[in-house]
């Protein structure tokens, strides 16, 4: 496993790691252009602030993500083959959080807005996407 472009990555045995992992980072030359381009797409589209509370105690982190309330999720392949839902999703490189989406189940702040993740498809290299659900 790689650190991210900033040296965060740590093992997850750092500052606020809680024991978790680290999410993976591909470590090879094309994975790292990647992670750039998506770390220039972020400021060029007007990243917003999203507070990302881990489910271990201590672990509140400020992000920057994209946001989409409107996000359209396909189904392909399984039994809702060609169902599509809409709602809040956000995108999120992998080396800005300090532990692994997938073994976690945080809450995240956006816009003064508390959600709760309900999906992580496949996002691509060195990121995830979050699909969200508004807590009530």
């Amino acid at each position: 496993m790689a650190s991210g472009l900033d040296g965060g990555l740590d093992g997850g045995g750092g500052a606020g790691g809680g024991g978790l992992p680290s999410p993976p980072i591909p470590d090879s030359p094309f994975a790292a252009h990647v992670a750039r381009l998506d770390r220039l797409t972020l400021a060029y589209l007007g990243s917003v602030e999203v507070t990302y509370v881990s489910s271990t105690p201590g672990g509140t982190f400020p992000v920057a993500g994209i946001f989409d309330d409107n996000y359209v999720l396909s189904s392909t392949g399984d039994s809702l083959a060609g169902v599509e839902t809409v709602g809040p999703a956000v995108f999120i490189l992998l080396a800005d959080l300090p532990i692994d989406p997938e073994l976690d189940d945080p809450t995240l702040t956006i816009r003064g807005v508390t959600y709760r993740v309900t999906a992580r498809p496949p996002a691509g290299m060195g990121s995830v996407l979050l699909i969200l659900r508004k807590v009530t």
